[in-house]
């Protein structure tokens, strides 16, 4: 949970500095200049960008990619380029796979020999006959 605020903070910087930003090009509140988007619509995308910071970043800590407070705060500050990252490349990860039901025959080693219940040490001598 304690992450999770982190990456909230990190999400709040960054929108903070982008308002910050947007404040001295139009010399005012950019919401009320024309051409640019109205207050309700700068009001939900800041609302979805806390969002996704918070939640990648719940995300990666899940996962125990995230160890401490600086990282969380990055990653609330990147979670919209690590998403545009992750949608680019898709989600590469192999599956892990299980291992074989029966375990596999040693080289020089033939399937027979186990079936008979007798097999071959490293020296080749007879473990197990029966």
């Amino acid at each position: 949970m304690e992450a999770c605020l982190w990456g909230l903070l990190g999400a709040a910087l960054i929108e903070g500095l982008d308002l910050y930003t947007a404040i001295h090009t139009t010399d005012g509140w950019p919401w009320k200049k024309k051409g640019q988007p109205a207050f309700a619509p700068y009001l939900t995308a800041l609302v979805i960008r806390l969002g996704v910071g918070m939640g990648l970043t719940a995300a990666f800590t899940a996962s125990q990619q995230v160890a401490g407070a600086l990282a969380a705060v990055t990653v609330g500050i990147a979670a919209p380029k690590i998403l545009q990252q992750l949608a680019r490349q898709g989600l590469a990860h192999q599956a892990v796979e299980a291992p074989p039901a029966t375990p596999p025959v040693a080289p020089g080693q033939e399937a027979g020999a186990q079936a008979s219940g007798s097999s071959t040490d490293q020296q080749g001598g007879q473990v197990g006959a029966r």
